[in-house]
């Protein structure tokens, strides 16, 4: 059984070494290229290994993933049928209107950068200084300090040189119908929140799907993705710090039949492995 994941394409904060986190923002024209590149990888694999194309898909509730898996999927010539998870197992079996299901949650969103988000990195470093920056950004259980959210919910909050005139001002009302409340929604978390926050979806749709349904896509986040090599591969805590995910380069994780982990690897490993050292450098150069 395999698992196509990426992160998703460069989006207008990486672009400018933003902390992104929950902040809704769209991709670039890059990060456009970045998710066709990504499915041609993933075209050519399969027809190489004589695998059909992955069966459904999963996103966070962010635009950008979104945005990455509507132009993977134009080029597996498929339309995409989003659909929001409310917390219930949907039923196991494929859409009957020929589009391709792709389950949408807020499990998978990014890692919530708390006051960090909207912030440049190299601003945060040289605030925090080198050690603490790293704990907070890389440490699995580094957390940033909380953000003021009466602040950021006001539209015309103006959060000085990033451009952004505000964070999440539609938080309360965007998770509606999803299995979590307003007061519940995290703000400012570690890695390892997101490993618990990940797991439920992960061990009550994605697995079971998995097997009853075939081959699936995940385009998450930096942290997200991270938080699943975690899980599924057994990485330690200390590990896991320099685990670095570029963007939109699909890795295939194989899983046996009791999900057991077989092995991962890249679909492009050189620029995984170019890109991931430019990520881990985020915010040490401006």
């Amino acid at each position: 059984m395999r698992l196509y994941v990426l992160r998703h394409g460069q989006s207008e904060v990486n672009q400018r070494n933003i902390f992104g986190g929950w902040v809704d923002v769209h991709l670039t024209e890059k990060g456009l290229d970045q998710a066709r590149n990504s499915a041609i990888l993933i075209k050519a694999y399969c027809q190489s290994q004589g695998l059909e194309l992955p069966k459904l898909g999963y996103t966070s509730r962010l635009i950008r993933t979104e945005e990455t898996m509507n132009e993977i999927l134009k080029e597996f010539g498929k339309q995409p049928e989003f659909r929001i998870v409310s917390g219930e197992l949907p039923p196991q079996q494929t859409s009957d209107n020929g589009k391709f299901p792709v389950y949408q949650s807020w499990r998978l969103n990014e890692r919530h950068y708390g006051s960090w988000q909207g912030q440049s990195k190299h601003k945060m470093l040289e605030e925090y200084g080198e050690e603490q920056y790293m704990y907070i950004r890389r440490d699995y259980l580094g957390k940033p300090p909380k953000a003021d959210l009466n602040r950021e919910m006001v539209q015309d909050f103006d959060q000085g040189d990033t451009g952004y005139e505000f964070k999440e001002p539609n938080r309360h009302v965007k998770y509606l119908e999803e299995e979590i409340t307003h007061d519940e929604l995290p703000n400012g978390e570690s890695l390892c929140d997101v490993v618990q926050r990940l797991k439920p979806l992960l061990e009550n749709m994605i697995l079971p799907n998995l097997k009853e349904r075939g081959d699936s896509l995940i385009v998450g986040h930096g942290s997200t993705v991270r938080s699943l090599l975690k899980i599924l591969e057994g990485i330690s805590d200390t590990d896991i710090k320099e685990v670095n995910i570029p963007n939109a380069i699909p890795s295939v994780i194989e899983l046996d039949d009791n999900f057991r982990f077989i092995r991962k690897f890249y679909l492009d490993p050189e620029s995984a492995k170019v890109n991931a050292e430019l990520v881990r450098q985020e915010g040490f150069k401006e």
